[in-house]
């Protein structure tokens, strides 16, 4: 696949995003002039870009759908819901022809028929249908395209200059300017050479062209600027209706536009978006991860010289170092709310298939995440929003006999925490049955009848592969399976999930994970022999064991805290280590979610950037590593799960 090829392919789908957003969004609020707007924008371009491809099945289609559209926008139709639910189908459909043309293929018979089938549902809703059989549809709208009275034609007279980088656009200009005989008849194209300079001076990829166009058409100035949407930024473009005989004064008008332009050009700078292939970013990302580990080799030789200029130019370095991997890693920092808006038709969907009302709410959509987070967490939400729609709000008569309004509720909510990112999942239906979930645990074999398991945990165990309380098998969930796959899909992403439920009032899911993947800000810490990095985002603060602190242990492994009871985890007990030869015990409280502990360490070396490495299989199972990194002296340092090691403590703690 060509990179022009897979630009398309991001564009479409950015686009069908933006339509199935506003299209959810007016089926909830009601509609409004923005997102019709939005709307018929995403089909124009989608329409636009697939002529330039020569998608023939997308451009008739999207056709037909963008003048409905254009009916709706200028008030002429009036958008009811039935044509909101129509236009999702027009959206999927439109996904399954790019992705059809974009895969060479021939749409096939079923494929046709739907395609058919929806063109003259759309047809039919235009001012003045006359409905005509199905398969006539597609020559209906070549007719439509091409039975303007000339007797209302008019021509325009369009100016277009290209700015001098216009190539590095990448867009073709013939495609765009031959995109102009869909709105009529190009009647005379004269190419303004003026500005070509001299060989000396021409640069090979430079445009220095502009075309005076004559367009005889049915159209209005808005629809003609829509042909360029895609390079208003990279062209000068003036549009002026004029009677046939008048012929413009085409060298003097141009010369004057382009002083013009030049001079704005001069006091407005321009600013560009990019689109780059996210393999480029992770490329870099890793680039920069090894000279973050090879700059800590630098300066601790410099330590060691004791080189004053050598240890300056480190700091230097070092600073510059962090300074580009903070906003390498912002570019891959998207805000939430533009992957949780495809949820709503997800909820919306799925609740009507199985007859229940449900009041969806999406919160801090502005919570930025790791793209790669978020494409990687998209699916485990999904199935844990099916399964509250599902199993968790009850059928809308149960919830009136329970003393509830019939509709029920759907929260997804995000906001960053402690150096991670919450992702809940609330409901308000009829809660888990602890008692129900525990004895189909213990008859499964997953629990002991004598078990010692607190309401979390027991809540928990519905994680567990094959273990199901659903009363029937649904298409939508309950099957036993999939929950134990949500929780290890998010433990591979370093997160974290727990349940909390209250029966007859609702659950709650909240999903903890990493705000990235690949690099931290850690803190460098040793016990024993083995050196080990703790999240800096994790920690409350560091304090000495000091000897009155020891004394009111009384050989229990918690201290009082400024008044609060503080738990202890020795580090160097914990994983075995050998017994350290440091002057002093130091105590490094960590905070995860609502749990805090302390841990306790020989020595303290402070803050670290750390390169997250995989440890292999050998070590992937260790219970409170998560993986290691390179230090300067080519040590390996380990880098703690503070979430699994509050786990084991809690365990030992009951």
């Amino acid at each position: 696949m060509n990179e022009e090829l897979e630009l398309f392919l991001e564009d479409s789908e950015e686009q069908l995003t933006f339509m199935e957003n506003a299209l959810v969004s007016m089926q909830e609020d009601g509609v409004n002039e923005e997102d019709i707007g939005a709307l018929f924008r995403a089909m124009h371009t989608i329409k636009g870009t697939a002529g330039m491809f020569g998608f023939d099945d997308v451009v008739s289609f999207a056709h037909v759908a963008e003048s409905l559209l254009s009916e709706v926008r200028s008030g002429t139709v009036e958008l009811t819901e039935d044509m909101l639910a129509l236009f999702l189908l027009c959206k999927d459909h439109t996904e399954r022809l790019v992705e059809v043309a974009s895969q060479n293929e021939v749409v096939d018979d079923a494929l046709r028929e739907v395609n058919d089938d929806l063109l003259g549902k759309l047809l039919s809703l235009m001012p003045g249908a006359d409905v005509k059989p199905a398969q006539s549809v597609q020559k209906q709208t070549d007719v439509e395209e091409n039975s303007s009275s000339d007797t209302d034609e008019e021509i325009w007279h369009i100016s277009l200059f290209l700015h001098e980088d216009f190539f590095t656009s990448g867009m073709d200009i013939v495609h765009i300017i031959s995109y102009l005989n869909d709105l009529g008849q190009i009647q005379k194209i004269i190419p303004v050479t003026d500005k070509v300079p001299l060989l000396q001076d021409y640069n090979p990829v430079g445009a220095y062209i502009g075309f005076e166009i004559d367009l005889k058409a049915v159209t209005t100035k808005e629809d003609i600027e829509e042909v360029f949407e895609f390079i208003l930024d990279d062209v000068d473009l003036d549009i002026s209706k004029q009677s046939e005989k008048e012929s413009p004064k085409v060298q003097q008008k141009v010369q004057t536009k382009v002083s013009a332009t030049k001079k704005e050009e001069k006091e407005k700078p321009k600013h560009f978006s990019l689109r780059v292939d996210s393999s480029k970013v992770d490329q870099l990302i890793n680039q920069i991860s090894e000279m973050v580990i090879a700059n800590a080799r630098i300066a601790g030789r410099a330590d060691k010289l004791d080189d004053t200029d050598l240890l300056e130019s480190t700091t230097i370095m070092t600073d510059m170092l962090e300074e580009v991997r903070s906003s390498v890693m912002n570019i891959r920092m998207v805000q939430v709310g533009d992957s949780f808006s495809k949820f709503k038709r997800i909820v919306g969907d799925t609740s009507k298939k199985i007859g229940k009302d449900i009041n969806f709410v999406i919160h801090g959509g502005e919570t930025e995440l790791d793209k790669m987070v978020v494409e990687k967490i998209s699916d485990p939400i999904m199935h844990m929003l099916r399964n509250s729609v599902d199993h968790g709000i009850e059928m809308p008569d149960e919830r009136v006999a329970a003393g509830k309004d019939a509709q029920g509720n759907v929260t997804l909510s995000a906001y960053p925490d402690a150096g991670t990112i919450v992702i809940e999942i609330r409901d308000d239906g009829k809660g888990l049955d602890k008692e129900k979930i525990l004895a189909k645990a213990i008859s499964s074999g997953l629990v002991a009848e004598n078990h010692n398991l607190s309401d979390k945990e027991i809540y928990n165990l519905i994680f567990a592969a094959g273990l199901s309380t659903a009363d029937k098998v649904s298409d939508i969930s309950g099957r036993g399976v999939g929950m134990d796959v949500v929780k290890r899909n998010i433990e591979d992403l370093r997160g974290t999930v727990e349940i909390d439920s209250n029966l007859g009032k609702g659950s709650l899911f909240t999903i903890r994970l990493p705000l990235t993947l690949a690099i931290i800000d850690g803190f460098l810490i040793q016990s024993g022999m083995t050196k080990y990095i703790i999240p800096l985002e994790m920690i409350q603060e560091c304090i000495e064991l000091s000897k009155e602190y020891k004394e009111q242990m009384h050989g229990n492994e918690f201290i009082n805290l400024r008044d609060s009871i503080l738990p202890l985890l020795n580090i160097r007990k914990y994983f075995n280590e050998e017994e350290s030869q440091a002057d002093r015990d130091n105590i490094v409280v960590v905070r995860y979610g609502e749990y805090k502990m302390g841990l306790q360490v020989d020595e303290l070396y402070g803050e670290f950037q750390t390169v997250i490495k995989p440890l292999g299989e050998v070590f992937e199972n260790v219970a409170g590593i998560s993986g290691g990194t390179i230090l300067g002296s080519g040590e390996i340092a380990l880098i703690f799960d503070i979430p699994k090691l509050m786990e084991q403590k809690i365990k030992e703690t009951r």
